[in-house]
């Protein structure tokens, strides 16, 4: 796999620097009268890995979808890049952005799924051209480049001109990733990127996530890896019923969990 080009990593002032990438303050998210996210609060520098893990339920994945404002928060704010992401500021007071300017804002942020979500009548090449073409209007002969280029460093570059049917899993959710980088964005949100896949073909995706962290860009992953957490990760955080039970240095977390609710889970998953 080539490392010819690094999405999202544009230089930034050192004024810029001090601003986290991520900054949540008190966010919640209710639906109905299920509380699902309960004052979440945590910050991600510029360029850090940070890892969710939590059981199933916790909130991991709909803080995640906050981030990008596939969800909107019920209380409490987010920014990315010192930017208040979904909504606009007036008078003290928060409105919701129209629908318009949300997916405005999405262009800098780049999500890869569980399930790949490949337009499944592109090829690889097509499906990492199609946003930003049709979304930044970017001419196509660029594109294609900045596109083969992706798929060169996903290790895919003999695959281009292949359709979803005839890849494998893993192959997909590279090619997934790739499309995601190729709107150049600024921030990363991976949610169980892996789970989906049949147990040999993890690592080739967690391989490129591994590439993507040596890059410098910043990452939140939602993961079962642990291996990956503690080999990758700059800080851990575990969640459980909405609330960040525990974070840290994911070596510190995994190997020496202090909260017993914590320690529970890892005795099931290590």
């Amino acid at each position: 796999m080539t490392d010819t080009i690094t999405p999202g990593a544009a230089s930034v002032s050192p004024a810029q620097n001090d601003v986290p990438m991520v900054l949540a303050d008190c966010v919640s998210k209710s639906f109905g009268s299920n509380e699902v996210l309960k004052s979440i609060s945590l910050e991600v520098k510029r360029g850090e890995v940070m890892c969710l893990v939590g059981p199933s339920g916790s909130g991991k994945s709909t803080f995640l979808r906050c981030i990008n404002h596939l969800e909107v928060l019920s209380a409490g704010r987010l920014s990315v890049d010192g930017v208040l992401i979904g909504f606009r500021e007036s008078n003290g007071k928060l409105y919701e952005m129209q629908p318009k300017e949300a997916a405005k804002q999405r262009r800098d942020i780049g999500m890869v799924f569980q399930r790949f979500n490949l337009f499944p009548h592109m090829t690889a090449l097509e499906n990492v051209m199609e946003a930003p073409m049709q979304v930044k209007g970017e001419p196509k002969a660029k594109v294609k480049q900045r596109a083969l280029e992706l798929l060169a460093r996903v290790g895919l570059a003999e695959r281009a001109d292949y359709y979803p049917a005839h890849l494998s899993g893993g192959q997909q959710q590279r090619v997934a990733i790739a499309r995601a980088l190729a709107m150049e964005p600024k921030l990363m949100l991976f949610d169980e990127p892996t789970s989906a896949l049949d147990p040999e073909l993890v690592g080739e995706v967690l391989d490129v996530m591994k590439g993507l962290a040596k890059s410098g860009m910043t990452m939140i992953v939602v993961t079962h890896e642990m291996g990956f957490a503690k080999e990758v990760a700059d800080s851990l955080v575990f969640m459980d019923g909405g609330v960040v039970v525990e974070s840290g240095d994911p070596r510190e977390v995994l190997d020496n969990p202090q909260h017993r609710r914590t320690q529970a889970f890892l005795s099931k998953v290590l």
